[in-house]
């Protein structure tokens, strides 16, 4: 299918010495800070060549690296190794020639990053023939995410530097207050930190330059996660890197997602952010039954991919009881310093069915045994006191009802994205290159159909990772990491003869044919 792919490196280190102006600098060549600023790295992929990105939505920063030829870049005279460093800016396009999303255009972007390290081999063959490449690695702008650090060391009072950029309650005006709801505090994160952040780095290269032209993008964000507010108990004294405090303050993981995505520059929604964006959302799985749709409301609704069996090299697909769960604790440890009856947190609720599911067949204890599972909540509700609707308990008892708890809330979506996970599937599928593929969207496999007097069996799942692969003069794959597979559900809603899942997987035009 006629893989093709564009990888361009963008110099953001204007070197005029080797080190710094201490009174012992080495003046460098003029070719160093002079010329032109991009490289076009892929006329430097050949036999022995590879190119690779990995990304996940469960991690802080993606990956990708590349081995090149040693060949000489004709303007500078001298090999990648000698012309590349840490912190240059890639961006790395793939596609399939006939792949309808990109006809006609530039490859579509898969990753923009930075270089974290560079390597150089050469070796000699058995038959004779010297071998030397280049290999290229780094991250994605979600590595700006782990380069910002929270220090509180013995002498940051002295030296604020310590602490990198963030005493972000105190020096940048990031608010900690009961009611900072927390797609209001990505915001804020995203606009007082990450891009001041990213503006310093751009200024110390190629904006210093004569050009003023700066390769190195700011941070969009998109941020539409429940309307849960930011405890402010304990967030003075949060530490680690800014993806730990984040993460910890915002409930990812259980009930949320927050990850970088690399988008096209213009959207088909003009109201959704373009280029390199920091995601902040609910989780977005769907419930077993089709017809009840997302589990945790969603504002924007994740994007969704079809393939057919043609498209599908391999796949890897199973289920078991390990994630089994069928009672329930959620806590709240950063309310813990209010006093918990005013709350009335210490009677969540007397109702078992909040949090046992001691008669769901896919995970009653009758036949599971006792499962535990517990997962904390760092955020409250719309008052941060607990309460998911901000009533007042005046007003609660004025009007002779109950206030809706938040830890209840919670409790009851952890019970509803994690009572089937008898049912649902995780795996791997390889597809032939999939340049449109993300992590965070839904994948959706068509097995069978026209032609061979058969109904298809169609099933999704959700794609929590995606890894492209790319070597010339071999081909382009996608190999996606899934979890909440629909297979089995699919099969046993599936009748026998025209409707069987099996005979649909047989079908001889597919790839696993």
């Amino acid at each position: 299918m006629a893989p093709e792919f564009r990888v361009t490196l963008y110099k953001t280190v204007a070197r005029r010495m080797v080190t710094g102006s201490d009174g012992r600098t080495v003046p460098t060549s003029e070719r160093f800070s002079g010329g032109n600023r991009v490289i076009d790295l892929t006329p430097f992929f050949g036999d022995g060549s590879s190119l690779e990105t990995s990304k996940s939505v469960r991690q802080p920063a993606g990956q990708w690296a590349m081995v090149v030829v040693d060949q000489m870049e004709a303007e500078k005279m001298d090999s990648l190794y000698g012309l590349i460093e840490p912190m240059d800016v890639v961006e790395i396009r793939m596609r399939h020639r006939p792949d309808p999303a990109a006809t006609g255009m530039a490859p579509p972007v898969v990753m923009r990053g930075f270089v974290s390290s560079v390597r150089r081999s050469m070796s000699m063959g058995a038959d004779g023939r010297p071998a030397r490449a280049v290999t290229i690695s780094g991250a994605d702008y979600g590595k700006v995410l782990e380069m910002i650090q929270i220090r509180y060391l013995p002498n940051y009072v002295i030296g604020q530097n310590l602490l990198t950029v963030l005493r972000a309650f105190v020096n940048y005006g990031i608010e900690a207050k009961p009611n900072q709801y927390g797609n209001l505090f990505v915001q804020q994160i995203v606009e007082k930190v990450i891009n001041p952040f990213i503006a310093d780095m751009a200024s110390l290269g190629a904006a210093a330059a004569p050009t003023k032209l700066s390769y190195i993008r700011e941070i969009g964000y998109e941020a539409t996660a429940n309307d849960g507010t930011v405890s402010a108990f304990g967030a003075q004294s949060a530490q680690g890197t800014l993806w730990d405090v984040m993460r910890g303050f915002l409930d990812v993981g259980p009930w949320t997602e927050l990850f970088i995505e690399d988008r096209q520059d213009t959207m088909d929604d003009p109201n959704r952010p373009g280029g390199v964006v920091l995601v902040y959302r609910n989780n977005p799985f769907k419930d077993l039954d089709p017809s009840k749709g997302y589990i945790m409301p969603q504002a924007i609704k994740p994007d969704a991919l079809e393939v057919g069996d043609d498209a599908v090299m391999s796949l890897e697909i199973g289920r078991s009881d390990a994630d089994v769960a069928n009672y329930f604790q959620v806590n709240m440890p950063r309310m813990n310093l209010i006093d918990a009856a005013a709350m009335n947190l210490a009677g969540q609720t007397n109702n078992p069915d909040d949090f046992y599911l001691a008669k769901y067949p896919n995970a009653t204890p009758k036949l599971f045994g006792m499962r535990f599972m517990e997962s904390d909540t760092q955020m409250g509700g719309a008052d941060s006191l607990g309460r998911a609707d901000g009533q007042s308990a005046e007003v609660v008892k004025r009007e002779q009802g109950k206030a809706r708890l938040w830890i209840d809330d919670r409790r009851a979506q952890l019970m509803a994205q994690n009572k089937d996970n008898a049912v649902f599937e995780d795996g791997s599928i390889t597809l032939r290159g999939q340049c449109t593929l993300r992590p965070g969207m839904y994948l959706r496999i068509f097995h069978g159909g026209p032609g061979l007097c058969l109904k298809p069996f169609v099933w999704e799942c959700y794609v929590v990772a995606v890894q492209h692969r790319m070597v010339p003069f071999q081909g382009f794959v996608t190999v996606a990491t899934f979890k909440r597979g629909t297979s089995f559900a699919a099969r046993i809603r599936n009748g026998a003869g025209r409707e069987s899942a099996y005979l649909a997987e047989w079908n001889q035009g597919g790839a696993l044919g």
